[in-house]
């Protein structure tokens, strides 16, 4: 099975640059960075967001520390999934074509994409789907993954982008 390797973390007590702890309800970045074919996750408080000079993030968020007495947010934040998938795209890399893969079976579940077709390009199966809030199509190449190789991939992405609630049974019924 060849998929992407991660560094899994949740999201951060404080900021991986000041080191100052996180308060409730304060508001802070979270980054991807592709490091060494390698997905870490940072936070940064604001001000050392601001002033982050490193770069070179796959892609990034705002979120806000919860209260303690309140559980953790359930929902996912679409925006960041259609990020992630919008980078991906052109990617060659097997690990990367996995992934962007099974963002657009979540997405498609979500009723964010619509499947339009299957198709065959260059010898290998692509599926074709829609995104009708940009009027646009995009090709997805079928990674051909076992239900077990999706559950994986899920089940990492949710730990990294800290959603452990993210539905893995409904990627396994999307195609």
């Amino acid at each position: 099975m060849n998929i992407m390797e991660w560094k899994i973390n949740k999201s951060a007590k404080g900021c991986v640059v000041c080191e100052k702890d996180f308060c409730e309800e304060e508001e802070y970045f979270s980054a991807l960075y592709d490091e060494n074919d390698i997905f870490t996750r940072k936070d940064f408080c604001l001000a050392c967001w601001r002033n982050n000079t490193e770069g070179g993030h796959f892609s990034f968020w705002k979120t806000k520390k919860p209260k303690s007495d309140k559980p953790a947010r359930k929902f996912i934040n679409i925006n960041v999934l259609l990020d992630m998938f919008g980078r991906l795209e052109g990617k060659d890399e097997s690990r990367q074509k996995n992934l962007r893969y099974v963002l657009a079976l979540y997405l498609i579940r979500k009723k964010i994409f619509k499947l339009r077709s299957l198709s065959k390009q260059n010898g290998e199966e692509v599926i074709i789907i829609y995104y009708p809030k940009e009027d646009r199509e995009f090709a997805v190449t079928n990674m051909n993954l076992k239900e077990e190789e999706i559950e994986v991939i899920t089940s990492e992405m949710c730990q990294l982008l800290n959603y452990p609630d993210m539905e893995l049974d409904a990627l396994n019924n999307s195609l």
